[in-house]
């Protein structure tokens, strides 16, 4: 699963960042340390008298000392400089993980799959047990998300992202992701219950439907419909390339400024919908 190896490189790259930073700290405290033990003591060198001695002491000390201070003091600030870049990108990715991991939960499921799956991958009566539950969980709740299988089934957040993930490893499930949320369903549901659970024919969906069944044959242009639902020209287009990919609805005439019309296929949609409310 790509997005599991991006996780695990992530962080790979998130403690590299972080053990470069101690590192670097610990070759300035070295770098700093030999510096103090190599410092010459202050000594006569040669016969000469004090005065001469402390003349020539002075001029050296202005000739020679101040430009190395200086020049180890760069050196300092360069090496501070590079162990926070080095903090600063380990601790940058690791706190993108795990907030990313406490918003949206496809980053989560990611999460306990890189780090907490391998920790209970052991195969055994139980795990089988588990797996067939979650199977059957699945196939009664039909687009059910991550967090309702866990909690429906009392798991824990590994054995719940470790145990699908196996059964979609295994063709037994299918999963896509929902905006925030992941959610899961059996490989054997046929393309149009999947694709009524993806796009489901609810809220602004339906309002289109039931006003374009209102126009009858005459159909009804994108700006009729969008002042009609009082909603954006952005969320109508959204919503209609959903409804004429389905095949729900369709122009009337060959014009790009045509209007929309329910097909045939809509039609039997909004007429089964209609159903199902009357029985309830």
């Amino acid at each position: 699963m790509r997005g599991v190896f991006i996780v695990r490189f992530l962080a790979f790259l998130a403690i590299l960042s972080i053990v470069g930073g101690v590192m670097s700290l610990d070759d300035k405290g070295d770098t700093t340390t030999s510096g103090e033990e190599n410092t010459p003591m202050s000594e006569p060198l040669t016969d000469q008298p004090e005065n001469a001695q402390d003349d020539d002491a002075q001029e050296a000390d202005g000739a020679f000392f101040e430009p190395v201070k200086s020049e180890q003091s760069d050196t300092e600030t360069v090496d501070n400089t590079l162990s926070y870049v080095f903090f600063g990108i380990g601790g940058g990715v690791f706190s993108s993980l795990i907030f990313g991991s406490v918003l949206f939960e496809f980053i989560r499921i990611l999460f306990f799959l890189a780090f907490l799956t391998p920790l209970i991958a052991t195969k055994d009566k139980k795990d089988e047990r588990t797996r067939g539950r979650i199977l059957g969980f699945v196939e009664g709740n039909a687009g059910i998300h991550f967090s309702a299988v866990r909690d429906g089934l009392g798991l824990a957040n590994g054995v719940t992202a470790y145990h699908l993930r196996l059964l979609e490893l295994e063709n037994a499930i299918l999963s896509w992701r929902d905006g925030k949320l992941r959610r899961y369903a059996v490989s054997t549901i046929s393309s149009h219950d999947i694709d009524s659970i993806r796009h489901p024919i609810v809220g602004t969906r339906l309002a289109i439907l039931e006003i374009l069944h209102q126009s009858e044959s005459l159909g009804l242009t994108g700006k009729e419909i969008q002042q009609r639902l009082a909603i954006s020209r952005q969320l109508l287009s959204h919503h209609m390339r959903s409804l004429r990919n389905s095949n729900l609805v369709e122009k009337n005439g060959s014009s790009r400024k045509s209007p929309w019309k329910l097909s045939v296929e809509g039609l039997n949609e909004l007429n089964g919908i209609q159903n199902k409310v009357v029985l309830l």
